[in-house]
């Protein structure tokens, strides 16, 4: 076993092996808004709406979009836009964050998400000779999967990781299926008929597709094998594009007749549907015929929270290590680590000090971070580390997360740099280690006062603290961090669960502790290092009691699933998307 990472016990190698990356626990989504394309003005634009036709909304956009597609956790969207660059791929956040073309284009289109979210399958060609491929999520790593001399379109994401599409024949379009990496695709149904718009279940045992002649195309569901095909509706005109709702009990699907178009909501399950009213027990037609809306997609939501953390981020632009913001092999990592936030679906991320290198002006700022990890700024909660304070008063880290000369904002009052805010069922509080910035950490601080008057307003059964200085360390400041000390006392007293820290340029995992280092599994704090966010790594001096994994070699995130009453954790690598430690714990 490598020197730099600590044996984990058998139980948790046992986790490791067993469970996906994305998720130590099953988590079965509901039904959120269905999003659509519809006319808008002269163009066309991506709406919301939800199931019972209530809060219209339009999506953040630009220009003339089409095909949007839900993310798995729910949070993000990804279209076709029109424009400049012709046909490309854009991701959002559903507010706004993070919009960004993911593919270069110009014709790139239908893009289908991963059922990890990590990445997106796409269509990219000129009409008679597209092909499927895909990306990951931050835009790198484009793959063709796909090589035919027709048309392959219509890609959708199996949650066993197969996608089908369909491959436009010289007499028949048939649907095929194909590893996510490629190879040889091959037919799902063999009948001579038209298939179409196929879509997966959730479970991804079960397949909703068009079937017919256009004009009289109507919708069936197969087993994943290609059996059992039942007819869902014989309707005059087509039925085609369904999606599922994410609990599998409905699909939504786009009716075309006369050249009017129309989204329809029905329940799968009975005879073949012969009508389509307007409501009824079984359909309900959520937009009008006037909207001409394509292209539904429904969304995923009530899934749990996930945060993802890290410190030690940014080079200087003047290390000579900097390259372009692209770093080198272990230094200046932090493009590579931001990358890692552009996969996932995440409700905050948790910045836990030394932001900016070296010391934390905001030109340095503008020029480092804000290229980084500021693609995604509106959702950073921060603490400020020594290095925003070689600067006085951390005027930067503040004009850079508050505004400029703003006393408040994301990073709290700017005399103070610490505050709290909830995530889901949890309380999370983001504390400033740099405590002879504040008036100190000890008793009479106006930290610790502020900090036990909040634990005693937010009485959560799970909290989560963050902060720059961690207590324990097996690095360099192996002699301990006692100013923090106090801090970790009124966290335990308040029955606090997990503290995330950084200074350390390393992950270490420690077993739940009291702030002194005794173990404590019933009421102890769990402390997770995570210093790896890019700037550099630094060694360890000696083991520290009850540090459980210890890795300087590992540059990423630390991802945090807040579920109710408990938590899991995952290291992720970068770039590989891995995972270099993952586990759970559970809330006192």
């Amino acid at each position: 076993m490598p020197a730099h990472l600590a044996a984990p016990p058998v139980f948790a190698l046992a986790i490791f092996l067993a469970l996906a990356p994305s998720a130590l626990a099953a988590e079965k989504p509901a039904n959120g808004v269905i999003a659509y394309a519809a006319k808008r003005a002269d163009t066309r634009a991506v709406y919301t709406r939800a199931p019972d036709g209530s809060a219209l909304r339009v999506a953040p956009a630009q220009g003339k979009t089409a095909y949007p597609a839900f993310s798995p956790g729910g949070k993000r969207l990804a279209f076709t836009q029109y424009g400049p660059y012709g046909a490309q791929v854009w991701v959002t956040y559903l507010d706004g964050v993070g919009l960004r073309p993911l593919t270069a284009g110009p014709t790139d289109t239908m893009p289908e998400w991963s059922p990890d979210g990590t990445s997106v399958a796409f269509v990219r060609g000129a009409p008679g000779a597209r092909d499927i491929y895909t990306t990951l999520a931050d835009g790198t790593d484009v793959r063709r999967l796909t090589y035919s001399r027709r048309d392959d379109e219509a890609p959708t994401w199996a949650s066993t990781g197969r996608l089908a599409f369909v491959r436009h024949g010289a007499t028949v379009d048939r649907i095929y299926t194909v590893t996510a990496t490629g190879g040889i695709a091959t037919p799902l149904l063999r009948d001579g008929v038209n298939q179409g718009s196929p879509a997966w279940s959730p479970t991804g045992r079960t397949l909703v597709f068009a079937k017919g002649e256009p004009g009289r195309r109507d919708l069936y569901v197969v087993r994943s094998d290609g059996s059992g095909e039942r007819r869902l509706t014989r309707v005059r005109g087509d039925e085609t594009e369904p999606t599922w709702s994410p609990d599998g009990k409905r699909i939504a699907f786009t009716y075309r007749r006369a050249g009017k178009r129309a989204i329809y909501v029905i329940k799968p399950r009975g005879k073949a549907v012969r009508r389509l009213p307007s409501r009824s027990f079984r359909v309900r037609r959520l937009t009008s015929t006037r909207s001409g809306a394509v292209s539904p997609t429904w969304q995923p939501i009530g899934l749990d929270p996930v945060v993802a953390a890290a410190g030690d981020i940014a080079c200087d632009p003047a290390d000579p290590e900097f390259n372009g913001g692209e770093g080198v092999p272990g230094q200046c990592r932090q493009r590579l680590t931001s990358d890692l936030l552009l996969r996932m679906d995440l409700s905050s991320i948790l910045v836990v000090g030394d932001e900016q290198y070296e010391n934390g002006e905001l030109s340095a700022f503008m020029a480092s971070f804000d290229r980084s990890w500021g693609r995604l700024k509106p959702l950073i909660r921060p603490v400020p580390g020594n290095h925003e304070y070689a600067v006085p008063g951390a005027v930067g880290y503040f004009d850079y997360f508050n505004g400029l000369g703003a006393q408040n904002g994301p990073a709290g009052d700017r005399t103070r740099g610490y505050y709290s805010f909830e995530v889901g069922t949890w309380h999370i509080v983001g504390l400033n280690s740099e405590c002879e910035q504040v008036g100190g950490c000890d008793e009479g601080s106006p930290q610790l006062a502020w900090l036990r008057a909040d634990l005693a307003a937010h009485p959560a059964q799970c909290t989560l603290a963050f902060l720059h200085r961690p207590r324990f360390t097996s690095g360099r400041f192996s002699d301990g961090q006692t100013d923090v000390l106090p801090l970790y006392q009124a966290l335990y007293d308040a029955n606090a669960d997990l503290i995330l820290a950084g200074h350390e340029h390393f992950y270490e995992r420690f077993a739940p502790q009291d702030p002194v280092g005794n173990a404590d599994p019933q009421r102890g704090i769990r402390q997770l290092t995570v210093g790896m966010g890019g700037k550099g790594r630094t060694g360890f001096v000696a083991p520290a009691p009850n540090s459980e994994i210890r890795d300087n070699r590992t540059t990423g995130v630390a991802a945090v699933t807040l579920r109710e009453g408990s938590y899991d954790w995952r290291l992720v690598q970068a770039p590989s998307g891995r995972s270099a430690d993952i586990g759970s714990g559970a809330c006192h």
